[in-house]
């Protein structure tokens, strides 16, 4: 399987083999590191998850209070996280977790946002899910996460 990344005019296609090589690379270089950045990007997805709004289903009853239409509206798009790492064009390494649906990052917290569990969400109205969920705890381990790297080159040195 290849992971393809495209710009307007080209498209670089990368092997699943040179991921799993760029990986064991990292792990031998700097295992610790290795293991902040994925204890990092699980504890992130676990808050993600645990605070992305699903929609509420659609449900109609008659006179007598008997459900006659039930729809889940939901895509589940709490679902659809992916942790990974990538080399960008400038040569450097990339640690990531995003969202695959194609609208999360036009979702936002509304009155009464809730999780896929139906628990009240407890975040500011109106902001962006992904951006409250995913931007800034990124901005917020990654000090974190550079100085392990870091050290870690400095003991090989």
């Amino acid at each position: 399987m290849t992971i393809k990344h495209s710009t307007k005019r080209a498209t670089v296609e990368v092997e699943d083999v040179f991921q799993d090589t760029l990986q064991q690379i990292l792990r031998t270089v700097a295992p610790n590191a290795q293991a902040i950045m994925d204890q990092e990007l699980k504890k992130i997805e676990m808050e993600a998850v645990k605070d992305w709004p699903r929609r509420k289903a659609v449900q109609r009853t008659d006179s007598t209070g008997r459900t006659v239409f039930y729809r889940d509206n939901s895509r589940e798009s709490y679902k659809k996280f992916r942790r990974g790492a990538s080399v960008t064009v400038q040569g450097q390494f990339s640690v990531f977790l995003k969202n695959t649906a194609p609208y999360s990052y036009y979702i936002k917290f509304g009155v009464d946002s809730e999780n896929y569990r139906r628990q009240d969400i407890l975040q500011p109205q109106g902001k962006s899910v992904a951006n409250e969920t995913l931007v800034k705890p990124h901005r917020k381990t990654a000090n974190r996460v550079v100085k392990a790297l870091s050290d870690d080159l400095m003991k090989r040195v």
